[in-house]
């Protein structure tokens, strides 16, 4: 409109007519307002409608559970092996409701394995010294640094003098060095090398009149690198330089320079279970790693073992069929020190009760029993085991899903019973504006409470499961008919059917007929009277929540929110939307008429002037 596109404010009336519309307009928001508001209790009704949703969802799925056998016939296996150890050691047992009570012996004969090839020895060259030659002569005091994954000591060796055309000399120097090293860090061995205390970090060994050194076979692979002491000779008279390393494999290099072996200038070939690969002779290791393990239906994986350096081939499952077969086209695996070329896996095999039983994983089920086999037991060695009634298992079964009945009807009854303050209307955004954040929160407190009191589909809920858990299940013995009756009661009236248990009556109900007590929570029954009480509690679960889905809809993933409080917020909103539309124009119009009144103001003093104008020029004519 053309009077919303330049507004005059009162330049020529002096009137503030932003102030005069403002006020104007406030009266004509209120509709508006309330609309705003009406739409925001929708919306806080909806959020607590789906709040008790997610707390009858938690609470059916329990129940779901509380209809299986399995959640009262319970068992659990008490034993020892023949020595009187515990059997845990070799396998553990978990049985489950198909179980049979009674008693059981098992031996452990052998554990699945997989089909495994790997090198014999650490894939990444040892450190290796100059070819010595004549006579070494090793002075008191002689010394050099080590360091050993970051770690640096100086080591001192003890005098002596070897020849080097001597083997015994030779390996005598390896032996002394490589126990000054460890010394160095800690060790302490007897006089055949063997470990008193502490451990062997290094190990050197004597190769073509060359020392070599690298970590030792049980120790993980670190950098190593040996530095020379001022003004000392020491290292260079061993055949080693200042700052001579010993660096562990990297992954994302080329595999050829950093090996033992020796891998040529041809192409990498070799086949694993018939599947053909092919690399370039300075491939790295990880690029050979990455087309075994993404080459499907291999069958078998690759991976390098970093604290033992070795290359490590295996199947992808145990079992006796579980195999690796390498053909090796190239001499790749050869270099890598591999000594064999196919590998089978093995079963699991155990004799229970005398039988064998042979299974092609070390997870697995025997007469309604879980076993998990951990280790292969000693030749004369047995586990035997008795099942029982594990009562305190269903016990706190029951007692965990009688918390969550609990739970869930204080919910409900807290917000059937909450009070509600009409005086407290959802507050508009001028009435935030001019209050604390704390103001606010209070505020909203008091304006959000009792949306839902005294809401039909509530206390429909509510009844129903007061009503499920009180009603005795008909067909069982009478003593073991209801909850009542085994020890899960109500107290107070005003605690509106909360529920509590007797552990020591539940207990003992469990014990007498654990049979009687599954039928009680979980019998289907023809109608309703024989309905156990998670059957029963279940079907008014799921009503409950359809009902409340058609109240306040399904949640944040429902593509389309039909419910009865989804359309009455949509139908809010597009009443927003047109009133937004109709306050526009009603401000254009105010606006629209302030405007000509300006411009008719300024039309009179125009025309006041003229005529003052017209006096002055008469008068002075006239005189």
């Amino acid at each position: 409109m053309a009077s919303s596109s330049m507004r005059i404010g009162g330049l020529v009336s002096g009137m503030d007519i932003d102030q005069i519309v403002s006020d104007l307009m406030k009266a004509e928001r209120t509709k508006v307002d309330k609309l705003y508001q009406q739409k925001q209790i929708l919306e806080w009704q909806k959020s607590d409608y789906r709040d008790i949703n997610l707390k009858l969802k938690s609470f059916y799925d329990s129940t779901f559970n509380m209809k299986l056998a399995g959640s009262y016939l319970k068992y659990k296996a008490v034993g020892t092996m023949n020595d009187g150890a515990d059997f845990s050691k070799y396998f553990s047992v978990a049985p489950g409701a198909a179980a049979v009570p009674g008693n059981y012996t098992v031996k452990v004969e052998q554990i699945a394995s997989y089909a495994k090839l790997e090198s014999a020895s650490g894939l990444a060259k040892p450190l290796t010294g100059q070819e010595l030659s004549g006579q070494i002569e090793i002075t008191e005091g002689s010394r050099f640094s080590v360091t050993i994954n970051g770690v640096k000591k100086t080591v001192e060796l003890n005098a002596g003098t070897y020849d080097t055309s001597n083997a015994d000399d030779m390996k005598a120097l390896a032996q002394d060095l490589e126990a000054a090293i460890n010394t160095a860090f800690g060790w302490q061995g007897d006089s055949n090398g063997d470990t008193i205390s502490g451990i062997k970090r290094v190990q050197v060994n004597i190769q073509n009149n060359k020392l070599t050194l690298q970590p030792a076979e049980n120790y993980n692979k670190v950098p190593i690198t040996l530095n020379a002491v001022e003004n000392d000779t020491t290292l260079s008279k061993i055949g080693f330089s200042d700052g001579a390393a010993y660096s562990p494999l990297n992954l994302n290099t080329s595999l050829k320079s950093q090996i033992s072996g020796s891998i040529g200038d041809t192409n990498i070939s070799f086949k694993i279970n018939g599947k053909a690969f092919e690399f370039d002779s300075n491939a790295s290791l990880q690029t050979i790693l990455d087309k075994i393990n993404t080459t499907a239906d291999l069958g078998a994986t690759a991976r390098y073992d970093a604290l033992t350096d070795k290359l490590v081939i295996s199947s992808k499952e145990t079992s006796l069929g579980a195999k690796v077969e390498i053909t090796d086209d190239s001499g790749f695996f050869t270099a890598l020190g591999f000594n064999a070329a196919e590998a089978s896996g093995e079963n699991a095999r155990i004799v229970l009760n005398g039988t064998i039983v042979e299974k092609s994983t070390n997870d697995f089920t025997a007469l309604g029993m879980r076993f998990t086999l951990k280790e292969t037991m000693e030749v004369g060695k047995t586990a035997s085991f008795h099942l029982e009634n594990d009562v305190d298992s269903v016990v706190d079964n029951i007692k965990k899903y009688v918390d969550l009945y609990n739970e869930t009807i204080d919910l409900i009854n807290g917000k059937l019973s909450e009070q509600r303050y009409k005086d407290y209307t959802p507050l508009t955004q001028e009435q935030r504006s001019a209050m604390s954040e704390d103001e606010i929160k209070l505020w909203e407190e008091k304006a959000k409470s009792g949306l839902l009191r005294s809401d039909s589909i509530l206390n429909n809920i509510v009844n129903n499961l007061r009503s499920a858990v009180s009603t005795p299940v008909a067909g069982l013995p009478k003593g073991l008919n209801s909850l009542s009756s085994i020890g899960i009661t109500t107290s107070n009236w005003k605690e509106k059917g909360k529920l509590y248990v007797d552990e020591d009556k539940l207990r003992a109900a469990i014990t007498q007929d654990p049979d009687s007590i599954t039928k009680l929570f979980n019998s289907s029954g023809d109608n309703y009277s024989s309905q156990g009480v998670a059957t029963r509690v279940y079907d008014i679960l799921k009503s409950g929540i359809n009902d409340i889905t058609q109240k306040a809809g399904g949640g944040e993933y429902q593509i389309y929110d039909d419910s009865v409080l989804g359309k009455k917020i949509t139908e809010t909103e597009d009443r927003i939307s047109a009133l937004e539309e109709q306050l526009k124009q009603t401000e254009d119009r105010y606006w629209s008429k302030f405007t000509a009144m300006e411009q008719a103001v300024q039309y009179a003093n125009q025309q006041s002037m003229w005529i003052s104008m017209q006096f002055g020029t008469y008068s002075g004519s006239s005189s």
